[in-house]
């Protein structure tokens, strides 16, 4: 299986704060011209279609376009007619008449599996698209698609600072074949170095309610980004590009997605390929990240415990940043499932951006209390 760098674009999407698309524009020759085959967007990134269509049109016999479907500005939508829909709408601002890879990307529970995967495979048909693939579905979802359907990728966050998914959903791409895209690669910048820990982004960052950014998650990050900065300067190498030859080894992953909005962080990137880990360093970093996971997993336990008992911020964004750690960190810890916490967080993001009464934070805190207690009674991963 080839092993690639892939260039996303969701720094377009502004979640990231305000970018130079001028700047971006030529990093996309840029990467083309140095080898990137892989480029990937989405219908809800912003401009990201029409600037990836109208820059590398010229190129378009060289490279391969991934793009996704299912979120909407009303929430997510599997359907058959909007899967249809949204392709030809994708395929027009991408300037292609075929897309490489139609990636589902959120969960849609109210859309039978099968429905989407005849929308999707109806596409095939039609030369619409090459292949589909599977984006942020729960571990079940993933399961029933490969099995009522052909998916060619499964998209994945991995990276030293973000293990868990990977490590949950191997079984699955073993037993199905599928090759993993990985995305959050470099943790979503942590592991660059130039995020100093008394770091603040602008308003609108997504980083603001990251719960990687937050508590000991945060504290774990720049662990890990210390030992990678101590392996890295034995080889000559940056952490970043340590890091993407570390994921790039990882079995079943085809793709590392990076997402630089400058001609030298892809530059930097760039190192990262071409070369191997050697034997000793890498055991010296497998064994660090492992007990680093342990000891990450423990404080991660405590915080949730500490946001539920505790009283919550009186500022209503940190208080929402809070709930937004617990909540993800129930889902991870096997406490509460997704389609159980995606109706909160959807009314966290409104109270986080004011558009719900100043109550809203404690009627959530409230059901995810009521959420611990009853995910707790169950075996939990803890």
């Amino acid at each position: 299986m080839k092993k690639e760098l892939g260039l996303g674009l969701y720094s377009l999407a502004g979640v990231y704060g305000r970018k130079d698309p001028e700047e971006i524009k030529r990093m996309l020759i840029y990467a083309v011209e140095n080898g990137i085959e892989y480029f990937d967007v989405a219908d809800q990134y912003g401009p990201a279609e029409e600037v990836l269509g109208s820059t590398l049109q010229a190129y378009r016999s060289r490279i391969r376009i991934a793009t996704k479907v299912g979120v909407t500005k009303e929430g997510f939508d599997l359907s058959y007619n909007h899967i249809q829909k949204a392709c030809r709408q994708s395929l027009k601002k991408l300037q292609t008449d075929y897309i490489d890879l139609y990636q589902i990307h959120f969960d849609d529970h109210t859309i039978p599996v099968a429905e989407t995967v005849g929308a999707l495979e109806d596409l095939q048909k039609e030369g619409l698209i090459l292949e589909y693939g599977l984006g942020h579905l729960p571990l079940q979802r993933v399961k029933d698609y490969a099995k009522e359907g052909n998916p060619a990728s499964l998209l994945l966050e991995l990276s030293p600072v973000a293990l868990q998914k990977y490590r949950e959903y191997l079984p699955v791409c073993q037993e199905y074949k599928l090759p993993v895209i990985t995305m959050g690669t470099t943790g979503r910048g942590i592991l660059t170095g130039k995020i100093p820990p008394d770091h603040g982004f602008e308003p609108g960052d997504i980083r603001n309610l990251d719960p990687l950014f937050q508590r000991s998650l945060y504290q774990s990050a720049l662990r890990v980004y210390t030992k990678l900065k101590e392996l890295a300067e034995q080889l000559n190498k940056s952490p970043v590009q340590l890091t993407l030859a570390w994921v790039l080894g990882l079995a079943h992953v085809r793709t590392a997605l990076v997402g630089p909005s400058r001609v030298a962080h892809l530059q930097e990137n760039l190192g990262g390929t071409g070369w191997e880990i050697p034997g000793e360093t890498g055991s010296e970093m497998e064994t660090f990240l492992a007990r680093e996971e342990e000891k990450k997993k423990e404080a991660r336990y405590n915080d949730i415990q500490e946001i539920l008992q505790g009283p919550l911020s009186r500022d209503r964004k940190r208080a929402a940043a809070d709930l937004v750690y617990a909540l993800e960190g129930l889902v991870d810890f096997g406490i509460a499932t997704e389609p159980e916490v995606v109706p909160l967080f959807t009314r966290l993001m409104a109270c986080y951006r004011h558009k719900e009464t100043d109550n809203t934070a404690g009627e959530i805190k409230d059901k995810l209390v009521d959420l611990f207690a009853q995910g707790t009674t169950r075996e939990t991963r803890v």
